[in-house]
């Protein structure tokens, strides 16, 4: 165990606590939300939800679907949500959504500041008494925290990589062998949930006015005027693993070759502010000529969205701007390397997927010597590709 999850494991072992959190006994006394005896529609209104799913961004958004489904099923419900600050203003996009209960895994994770941390997070989810807690990260840590909730019922994945985990819930979820994509995988297991029937696993985004001015003003502050007749592509080179980050003179490599076939298209760089030196790289690599608008590092996440949504297309790795706009409805070209993307890929009808065909590919390495894959995808493939997605040709 690593990082927030060492610690509040070892705070755990504690006998009392041990038996306070995990006995079936204790959860008998605690107060109910709703009332056995009531109206079932005022029931419904009465209920409360925790959900933990504190990260990463693509693993929140792909339980979008299923607490939607959640919500439609139980309309007047509360429901909190434990996230990660980073990804704390992803929930605005999440209708229905009360509280957002802060998990610091960084504060967790440090013997100097986990005991403050710890019972400032303890205080918080102990704000509210749930009919239920629902586990869709399936980790060690993240079935910890929904202990720490006052509930009669905890649901977790019975498919998890970290077995212990599965001792804290009182119910586990499942879903079908066949089934293989993270959204649909979420969406079965919230249908176990007693009361939801159904779960759409599309999930657009909302817009968000008070977002989308502030991304149209950044683009103003910029001199930035997207021209009517050109195409617009974002570019998003980086990636949380080195081994799912494609060069970058693979991705200018590739935006010169759609601006040579395409005489009117303009690029947008985005990405974390971690990422601005490899942007640089982009440009250096790209040369002049072609028009380039680097917002990498200048964004925060609900301008990202938006952003993401005005353009065209958006080229990248296996990372979190892909699933933002599989979710915002932008058409996705994306590379994919160590990873499965049946299982975490662009959740949207209209995408391309580039994954070479070798032997060691999907090793879900995070660091590799060989960067064969990274060498063995045709540039030439993706901007035909490219140019395909976005449906205009060179004199359109």
């Amino acid at each position: 165990m690593k990082g927030g999850s060492r610690g509040i494991a070892c705070l755990m072992t504690s006998e009392r606590l041990r038996k306070r959190f995990l006995q079936p006994s204790f959860r008998k006394d605690l107060p109910r939300a709703s009332n056995a005896g009531a109206d079932p529609v005022q029931s419904q209104r009465n209920m409360r939800f925790l959900i933990v799913k504190p990260s990463s961004l693509g693993d929140i958004l792909h339980a979008f679907p299923a607490v939607e489904a959640l919500r439609k099923a139980y309309p007047g419900a509360v429901i909190d949500w434990v996230v990660n600050p980073a990804f704390a203003g992803l929930l605005d996009y999440m209708p229905g959504i009360d509280r957002r209960i802060l998990f610091r895994r960084k504060e967790l994770g440090k013997w100097n500041t986990f005991f403050s941390e710890f019972f400032s997070l303890w205080k918080e989810i102990r704000k509210n008494s749930y009919d239920a807690v629902i586990d869709l990260q399936g980790l060690m840590r993240s079935a910890l925290v929904a202990r720490l909730a006052k509930a009669p019922e905890y649901y977790g994945p019975g498919h998890v990589k970290e077995n212990l985990a599965k001792l804290c819930y009182s119910k586990k979820l499942s879903y079908p062998p066949d089934v293989f994509h993270a959204v649909e995988r979420n969406c079965e297991m919230i249908r176990q949930i007693p009361g939801v029937a159904e779960a759409d696993p599309y999930f657009g985004l909302p817009v968000l006015p008070e977002q989308k001015e502030k991304a149209e003003k950044l683009l103003a502050a910029e001199g930035f005027t997207r021209k009517s007749d050109a195409s617009w592509i974002a570019v998003a080179p980086g990636a949380r693993w080195v081994t799912k980050q494609w060069p970058p003179e693979f991705f200018a490599e590739v935006m010169r070759g759609i601006a040579e076939k395409r005489s009117r298209v303009s690029f947008l760089l985005l990405g974390s502010p971690a990422e601005k030196e490899l942007a640089e790289k982009v440009k250096e690599s790209l040369g002049n000529g072609i028009e380039v608008l680097d917002l990498c590092g200048k964004t925060d996440l609900g301008e990202l969205v938006e952003l993401i949504r005005m353009t065209d297309l958006l080229i990248c790795n296996d990372s979190g701007p892909m699933h933002i706009a599989a979710a915002a409805g932008t058409r996705v070209l994306a590379f994919f390397g160590p990873t499965y993307p049946e299982l975490t890929g662009p959740y949207c009808k209209i995408k391309r997927v580039f994954q070479p065909k070798l032997d060691c590919i999907k090793c879900f390495r995070k660091y590799c010597q060989n960067t064969l894959c990274h060498r063995s995808i045709s540039t030439g493939e993706v901007v035909d590709s490219a140019l395909e997605l976005t449906g205009r040709s060179k004199n359109s």
